[in-house]
């Protein structure tokens, strides 16, 4: 089976700050993207965030965030 043509918007990348996270919860063109274990994701997680664990990246993704040219931030770890 061939793999989906993926766009350009989903090979940029770049570094986002945990402030700059912070200070962008409330705005609604920046998806926030958990991806530790659902149980990790349970204990504490950035408010407003959606939870991707690493392992389902593949089969889940294009359900949870269907537009591929909306400003995704991914993390890994909970707020401190």
């Amino acid at each position: 089976m061939a793999k989906p043509e993926v766009s350009e918007a989903w090979r940029q990348h770049s570094t986002i700050s945990r402030d700059e996270i912070l200070a962008r919860l409330k705005d609604r063109a920046l998806v926030i993207v958990n991806v530790m274990p659902r149980e990790t994701y349970e204990e504490s997680h950035i408010p407003g965030s959606i939870n991707l664990p690493v392992g389902e990246i593949e089969a889940k993704a294009r359900q949870l965030i269907s537009n591929s040219l909306q400003e995704i931030a991914i993390y890994c770890a909970g707020p401190a």
